[in-house]
């Protein structure tokens, strides 16, 4: 079956630059260098479960995710994946090939539905950068935040039995993908398999589905439809 290729479409300067008004590291451009930067980006469409790139390949392009989400992942030399974050509207990746011309560090996956996503060249990113100091304070911001949450999960890896690494990535999950039902309860709005957490959580799924079975019994959490509703936030980070 051959490789499930991005479309490209079409998209109005004037469709961009709303978008990307919405944007972190575009937050606080002045109009008339975001109407430049809107005028250069593409617009690509990616088949669900495709891959954009693989960890390795060259890179000269900058990703940000109009719609839909984007799996970050290793795989260690035993066949094992890590996912190292899961991207969101708004998120933009793919910028250290940029900056350190060194091959793709990790493998970006679309997830359960097409992701549209503005691209913009190295070339011309490096361009805007020069010309918008502030854009690269704004990204230094970004990327230190992703450094912090790479020292989290380090320190989880390090510190952590399986059954706190799995609290913790629920937690986590929760402020990023959770929507608060009545009574306290937050569902994390992202389906996910046994084995998609243990890619997260940087274990088994046996183990993983284990744990997850211990926090149900103790009724705080539930899982239906491959979702997960938190019932006790806060004993779940006492756990974490």
């Amino acid at each position: 079956m051959p490789p499930k290729e991005p479309r490209f479409i079409p998209s109005t300067p004037a469709q961009s630059l709303a978008f990307l008004q919405k944007v972190s590291i575009f937050s606080h451009v002045a109009p008339d260098a975001l109407e430049r930067i809107a005028s250069i980006v593409s617009e690509r469409v990616h088949p669900k479960r495709s891959i954009i790139f693989h960890e390795g390949d060259e890179g000269d392009t900058l990703y940000i995710i109009r719609s839909g989400r984007v799996k970050i992942s290793k795989i260690t030399e035993d066949g094992r994946e890590k996912t190292l974050a899961i991207m969101q509207p708004g998120a933009f990746f793919g910028e250290m090939a940029i900056f350190d011309e060194m091959p793709r560090s990790a493998t970006a996956e679309v997830l359960d539905e097409p992701v549209v996503a503005l691209t913009i060249s190295k070339r011309d990113f490096e361009r805007v950068v020069l010309e918008t100091p502030r854009i690269a304070l704004q990204l230094l911001r970004d990327l230190t935040r992703r450094i912090r949450q790479v020292n989290q999960q380090v320190e989880d890896l390090a510190f952590k039995d399986v059954h706190e690494r799995v609290a913790s990535t629920l937690c986590s999950l929760s402020r990023v993908e959770g929507r608060l039902l009545g009574g306290n309860r937050i569902l994390i709005n992202l389906k996910m398999t046994h084995q998609d957490l243990a890619n997260m959580v940087g274990s088994s799924r046996e183990t993983v589905t284990r744990a997850l079975n211990r926090l149900q019994d103790q009724d705080i959490i539930s899982i239906a439809h491959q979702q997960i509703t938190i019932h006790k936030p806060e004993v779940l980070a006492a756990w974490a």
